[in-house]
């Protein structure tokens, strides 16, 4: 028997990692993802917060003084009084109107300080402008758009969109609203406001390190940019960023190509003035942020990783591989026929006596061969038959003797599974909150059926008394895709579940796990990659049934006629015990096990009986 040193060694290595790592890994992407929603987050509150502060700044410092300074003008009497002076004439200069008609102007214009202009624009076209006295032949304040919206909006306040003045070619917004006389529309107050001013209040918030904010009017003209001048007067459409025109959620995160980078945009519109202020930042900015805080979270990650694995194979290699590698040793020498050796005896746990067992069993083995050698010696002086008799009874002596001993080897490995389970279960409850903790269980569970089946290999040939539970054979099978998927994705196979409406069984769970493993397995391993392992259950009869099919190539004849003898089996790996012990547990639960084959593939039905005895 050729023996493969340390596969157990290795396997448990193998699975450690695994058992470690994944769960690290997801747990470190759970909370960059946390985290990462979290600055989102953070920076969604701090931009409307700053949207909000600029709005307030913008309509407390400007819009509502210039909105009450020009209401109050056009409602004042004396304002109508000059309308009438005006008239349809063009106010070139102060001589052209009574002092005191061009001190109430003036008086009214320093209300507020921020105003360019103040202008007066009468029903018949005469103009009156102040500081500058503007004059234009032909000029005609009713085709302003000023005017028109003014008239447009009798009765109330209106701010225009932005518009470059003809005298200085700067751009401002204007303020406008009828005058009223006795039910009569005498004209338009103006009252202008550079947007230049708009720009440097914007440029006092700051959003994040390399943000900055747009400020749209109502019909979607860029107002004021901090970082980029050469957009004012045009719209998102002309900058070839139309999407700033369909934001419409205040406070909303919304993602947006600008300056041919993926940036982070939030708007807030003003109630008051209609008026859009759009934050925008760099989407690398925020991810910046994130890495910060994750580099030390992930560095202590690592160095618990580390702690723990090291720990772990410390452990495992020092009270697991070495016991278990010199009983592999010894058994291997066994086998090759080395009667002298002996296993190390000087451990003080349940290796040391499994150690001490093997030895004595070798101890045997060397003097029941010496008893044989002898019998032997004696059969060899009669005949040449019984020389050949008493070879064969010395085979199989032996292979009973070492029979004995691995039953005596498979007893002792719960000991060091149990080790395994412990750790598996402290990492259960370090990672209880993972999304991925269901499969500790499913761990844990499986070194349990492990034990299970060191059990049924030590008690294989008798009868052994079944924990029957009423359950159903789907929630059986549902419990265990996990695992079985999970083997199959490792292969690039597939599993298919097509489970019908079937009722309770009287069954052992634990031992229909281990039926329904076996097959899926041998299942797995009789096909290529990209094959289709198919479960399912229906009722026939009075039977429910369980059918696993699988697409592999079949089951020769001469191998079929042996199916289901123990040590009967094609891998090279095999003990040749999993399908006895699903048709030993068959037995014990009153089913039967058939097989189909052919070169489509095989399928194994398991029938139970509906009314069962308990």
């Amino acid at each position: 028997m050729k023996i493969k040193k340390q596969s157990i060694g290795f396997q448990f290595i193998l699975w450690t990692l695994l058992v470690c790592i994944v769960p690290f890994i997801v747990g470190g992407l759970y909370i960059e993802k946390v985290i990462t929603r979290q600055v989102h987050e953070n920076f969604e509150y701090y931009t409307y917060e700053v949207l909000n502060k600029i709005h307030n700044k913008i309509n407390d410092g400007s819009i509502k003084p210039v909105y009450e300074a020009i209401s109050l003008l056009a409602m004042d009497d004396r304002t109508a009084e000059v309308m009438k002076v005006v008239g349809e004439r063009q106010i070139k200069n102060p001589e052209m109107i009574d002092p005191k008609i061009y001190q109430f102007v003036a008086n009214y214009s320093g209300v507020f300080p921020r105003m360019m202009l103040l202008g007066l624009g009468t029903e018949q076209g005469g103009y009156l402008e102040y500081p500058g006295f503007f004059t234009e032949p032909g000029y005609d304040p009713r085709s302003r758009m000023w005017y028109q919206e003014a008239m447009n909006h009798k009765g109330t306040a209106y701010l225009t969109d932005p518009y470059a003045m003809k005298t200085t070619g700067e751009i401002v917004v204007a303020f406008s609203r009828t005058v009223q006389y006795e039910n009569k529309t005498l004209g338009v107050v103006v009252a202008g406001w550079n947007v230049e001013e708009l720009g440097k209040r914007i440029e006092e918030f700051k959003i994040g390190t390399n943000g900055y904010v747009i400020l749209l009017s109502q019909n979607n003209k860029i107002i004021a940019c901090s970082k980029h001048n050469e957009w004012l007067m045009k719209t998102p459409i002309e900058i070839g960023v139309p999407a700033l025109i369909d934001l419409a959620d205040d406070g909303q995160i919304y993602h947006v190509n600008i300056d041919g980078k993926r940036q982070l945009v939030s708007v807030n519109r003003s109630p008051i003035s209609g008026w859009k202020a759009i934050a925008v930042i760099d989407e690398s900015e925020l991810a910046e942020k994130v890495s910060q805080i994750m580099t030390p979270i992930f560095i202590t990650y690592i160095v618990m990783l580390f702690l723990i694995l090291g720990s772990i194979f410390w452990i495992t290699k020092k009270y697991v591989i070495e016991p278990i590698s010199e009983l592999t040793e010894g058994v291997a020498a066994l086998s090759n026929g080395d009667l002298e050796f002996r296993v190390p005896s000087g451990r003080k746990n349940e290796f040391g006596i499994l150690a001490i067992a093997f030895n004595e069993m070798a101890d045997k083995l060397k003097s029941n061969f010496k008893k044989i050698q002898q019998q032997n010696e004696m059969i060899l002086l009669n005949t040449i038959r019984q020389k050949e008799i008493e070879k064969q009874i010395a085979r199989l002596d032996r292979l009973n003797i070492i029979g004995e001993m691995a039953a005596g080897i498979a007893h002792e490995v719960r000991n060091p599974m149990t080790t395994v389970r412990g750790f598996l279960q402290m990492l259960f409850k370090k990672e209880h909150n993972s999304p991925h903790a269901s499969f500790y269980n499913i761990m844990i569970e499986e070194l349990d059926r492990a034990n299970g089946i060191i059990t049924e290999f030590l008690s294989l040939a008798k009868n052994k008394a079944v924990n029957l539970e009423y359950a159903n054979l789907n929630q059986v099978i549902e419990a265990i895709v996990p695992l079985i998927e999970a083997d199959a994705r490792i292969s690039n196979k597939s599993i298919v579940l097509e489970l019908s409406e079937i009722p309770d069984l009287w069954i052992d769970e634990k031992e229909i796990r281990q039926v329904i493993l076996n097959m899926v397995r041998n299942g797995l391993e009789a096909m290529n990659e990209k094959g289709e392992v198919r479960v399912r259950t229906y009722c026939e009869e009075n039977t429910v049934v369980m059918a696993i099919a699988d697409q592999g190539s079949g089951i020769k004849i001469e191998i079929l006629e042996n199916i289901g003898i123990p040590f009967q089996t094609t891998k090279e790996n095999g003990t040749g015990l999993g399908l006895p012990v699903c048709y030993s547990i068959a037995a014990r639960h009153n089913a039967k096990i058939s097989v189909k084959t052919g070169d489509d593939g095989t399928e194994f039905y398991v029938k139970f009986e509906m009314n069962q005895d308990n």
